[in-house]
């Protein structure tokens, strides 16, 4: 009888690959990709229906014969105005078309086509799409009319190899005589050879015999069993695949016991020549503190310059009622001039220590792999640019501190208000003088006008001196005042270089973070998951022994 074998056999193989396929997520390796991919894909196409299709002209005893392979006379109803008939158990692709539910259990996961007269070129064009994704192929051949018989020509396409499995049912036998009916099965095998090129199995059926139906039922299961692309030989890829699986997880598992078991001195060793690193960053924080501490000397002449232009070179109101605000204005100019000088050279430094750390996990890089099997990647530069620039701006906050502990902006302060007094005084009696030659020049007292305007010129004038001289002496005084916090910043930055130095190391020691984790979750994990990737292999190989 026509059915869906080896269910149970299925059922177990599929359960136990899927949990192969799982184990995967557990062990978390991007080899195992392709091979799980290669076994869902298996596992796809074991659990597709199987499909018998039944060729045969108008009368030739489709219809009965199926019905008599199934053991349901449902199917031998005649067939309605579809081109085609898919009878199924359910429905579990989606696919609507032609299709007849029949609650036969046995059918379930299988498809029969039975089709129309297939000497009707509608019906021949519809069905040979789905041959070549069928299992068995049934010619149902009238003997009565062997030549005629419309089968042939769809027969014709499909290949030795690789394609359906196919066979003949010879029907109407009872109505040759006794000399022919021997010689039938001789006679359509000729006809085989001739017609396709290849002989195919011939058996001859008697529909309306319900015990010799079913005995061609058995004969259509085995074929479909054992074809190249049966549910048996689905089954064993799903197992072969399976197998090859698990091996390869077991010798993931096996490598990870063997990191697992390796002496912990090597990451030790790793750790020691960071060690290493970050003590011979630490001997050059004197000499780097100095380097920062004398960026207020580098500084000095630009700050000098730009005080004088601020004061200009002649005595003016403008610069008497700016005086107030060159305080403030010098005080952040000097710590503009020294942030952007440190950053500078802290950016060299960061960058030399990028290179550094570069060339160390180079060289870490190989022996990670061979010891650890463990493939740590290319050096992520970047992550370790965007903590070191972090460290750079807590840097430049704390760059302030000496600034303010000196009280440069006082000291600017008080030097400039020093000069208000005097500047007033001959700004005044400019002024003065001007307005006096105004008023005389005004009552026509042109020389006495004259003599004003003269005054308030050598007031000028010698207003004029006095503020070079005085500019000169202001620029000397900060020059002067400015030394004290070349020493400040070199205790000051002292601590703060050192904190920087351990900072960015713990940053590069940091990017040690997964392997030192991998090798911890091997130690915890590893004993599960190869119990489990044993008990899903032995599971899987008894899961099915006789297919």
């Amino acid at each position: 009888m026509l059915k869906r074998c080896y269910r149970v056999q299925e059922s177990q193989v599929r359960y136990w690959a899927l949990q192969a396929v799982e184990l995967c997520d557990a062990i978390d390796d991007e080899s195992l990709e392709e091979v799980k991919e290669g076994l869902l894909d298996s596992i796809e196409r074991m659990g597709k229906d199987r499909r018998v299709v039944m060729l045969g002209a108008s009368r030739s005893g489709k219809s009965q014969l199926l019905a008599g392979m199934v053991g349901s006379p449902v199917l031998a109803q005649v067939l309605p105005a579809e081109l085609y008939i898919r009878w199924r158990y359910m429905n579990n692709d989606g696919d609507d078309s032609h299709c007849r539910f029949l609650p036969e259990p046995n059918l379930f996961g299988m498809e029969l086509v039975n089709t129309g007269g297939c000497e009707n070129p509608l019906v021949a064009e519809s069905v040979a799409p789905l041959m070549p994704e069928a299992d068995v192929v049934v010619a149902v051949v009238d003997a009565r009319a062997l030549q005629d018989s419309p089968v042939w020509n769809l027969l014709e396409p499909l290949p030795e190899e690789g394609g359906p499995a196919c066979m003949v049912a010879l029907t109407h036998t009872e109505a040759l005589d006794a000399e022919h009916a021997v010689t039938l099965s001789d006679t359509v095998r000729a006809l085989c050879r001739e017609r396709l090129g290849r002989v195919l199995p011939v058996y001859q059926v008697n529909p309306a015999n319900a015990v010799l139906a079913g005995s061609f039922g058995d004969k259509v299961v085995e074929a479909m069993e054992g074809s190249t692309g049966g549910l048996r030989a689905a089954i064993r890829d799903v197992m072969r695949r399976g197998s090859d699986l698990l091996y390869k997880q077991g010798s993931i598992l096996k490598a990870r016991d063997a990191v697992a078991r390796t002496d912990s001195g090597f990451l030790q060793g790793i750790e020691q020549e960071i060690d290493n690193f970050l003590a011979r960053q630490m001997q050059g924080v004197r000499n780097c503190v100095l380097n920062y501490a004398a960026s207020s000397q580098r500084s000095m002449p630009k700050l000098i310059q730009h005080l004088r232009r601020s004061l200009g070179w002649w005595l003016s109101p403008v610069v008497l009622l700016r005086l107030e605000c060159y305080a403030t204005a010098a005080e952040n100019l000097y710590y503009r001039l020294v942030l952007d000088d440190v950053t500078l050279q802290q950016e060299e430094l960061d960058k030399q220590f990028v290179h550094s750390c570069n060339g160390h996990w180079r060289s870490v890089r190989p022996r990670m792999k061979q010891t650890l099997q463990c493939e740590i990647g290319e050096f992520p530069a970047g992550e370790l640019e965007k903590e070191l620039e972090q460290l750079r701006q807590r840097l430049q906050s704390s760059l302030y501190e000496p600034f303010r502990y000196l009280r440069i902006r006082s000291h600017f302060a008080a030097l400039f208000k020093c000069q208000v007094d005097w500047m007033r005084f001959f700004v005044t009696c400019v002024c003065l003088s001007l307005v006096v030659a105004g008023l005389l020049g005004f009552c026509s007292l042109d020389s006495l006008a004259l003599i004003f305007l003269a005054i308030a010129a050598c007031f000028w004038l010698f207003g004029s001196l006095i503020h070079l001289l005085v500019a000169r002496k202001i620029c000397q005084i900060v020059r002067r005042d400015a030394e004290p916090l070349r020493e400040s910043l070199s205790g000051h930055m002292e601590a703060l270089v050192q904190d920087m130095i351990v900072s960015r190391v713990a940053a590069y020691r940091r990017l040690y973070t997964d392997p030192r984790k991998r090798v911890a979750e091997y130690e915890t994990s590893l004993a599960p998951l190869q119990q489990r990737q044993s008990e899903i292999f032995r599971q899987l190989r008894s899961s099915a022994p006789h297919v």
